[in-house]
């Protein structure tokens, strides 16, 4: 096949996206990188998204998109039956049907030197920040972060992250503080194991999403103030951020932003 200018092979993206968040960083849990697709096929257009899901995909299909490069991978745990009778099934099927090619950098991402932690505490205008807990004895990447910011009130602070992050509405945990000047964040699904290190530090606030009631319990027992911001709340700047390095680093690809809605509505 002729290689057009504007065309790159998925193997040299997906060689751009590890050597900022190398594979080794993700959780067990997790399914970054890529799901579907042939490492050497060339596309000339790319989508990113924060989830891969249908609106995605149908996003892809329609803008003639070869590549879908997400936040949250299309798949999580190995599947046996590609049928339209489950959603994950669906959605590989059309994929497959659509030459449209999957890459998810997820976890890695988020624990990443200049991964979604650090650039949410950035939109928050956080300085002299840190990592909260360090992994696999990596001195750059961990879970979490601390910073500082200039001190204000906390209702006002609330108000503030609100207005950055363009939400409605937070929930909190705990009594707000008078005062708000240093700053625990996790992005996305808060994680206990991040307890300790919480402890040993008493950040005026932890902003995170997704807390479980009994996980809340446990932080205002030891007297950690929590905003929980939602889950799409502290992670929707992956898109912008994404596109913007992509675009900077493959000016011939065309860069389709999708950016997703909340799963969640408020009345």
């Amino acid at each position: 096949m002729y290689r057009g200018e504007n065309m790159e092979r998925i193997k040299s993206i997906i060689s751009f996206l590890e050597e900022k968040a190398p594979l080794k960083l993700q959780e067990s849990y997790d399914n970054s990188g890529l799901i579907l697709g042939n490492p050497e096929d060339e596309v000339s257009k790319v989508l990113v998204c924060l989830d891969a899901d249908e609106d995605a995909l149908d996003a892809a299909c329609k803008s003639n998109c070869q590549l879908i490069i997400s936040h949250h991978p299309a798949i999580f745990k190995a599947i046996k039956v590609f049928t339209d009778y489950t959603r994950e099934g669906k959605f590989l099927v059309k994929a497959i049907k659509n030459n449209v090619s999957l890459y998810s950098i997820h976890t890695n991402f988020d624990s990443a030197v200049g991964g979604l932690t650090e650039l949410l505490c950035k939109k928050l205008g956080l300085e002299n920040i840190r990592i909260l807990k360090h992994i696999l004895d990596e001195e750059n990447h961990g879970l979490g972060r601390f910073g500082t910011i200039s001190p204000m009130k906390g209702t006002e602070f609330i108000e503030y992250l609100k207005k950055v992050l363009n939400l409605p509405v937070v929930r909190i945990i705990g009594e707000i503080p008078e005062k708000v000047g240093e700053i625990a964040v996790f992005n996305g699904s808060y994680d206990r194991d991040i307890l300790r290190e919480l402890c040993s530090l008493k950040p005026d606030v932890l902003i995170t999403g997704d807390l479980k009631y009994h996980d809340a319990q446990e932080l205002i027992y030891n007297g950690i103030f929590t905003v929980d911001a939602g889950h799409y709340g502290t992670e929707k700047h992956f898109v912008e951020f994404m596109a913007g390095v992509l675009s900077e680093r493959f000016p011939t690809l065309d860069i389709v932003r999708h950016e997703g809605r909340d799963v969640f509505s408020y009345l």
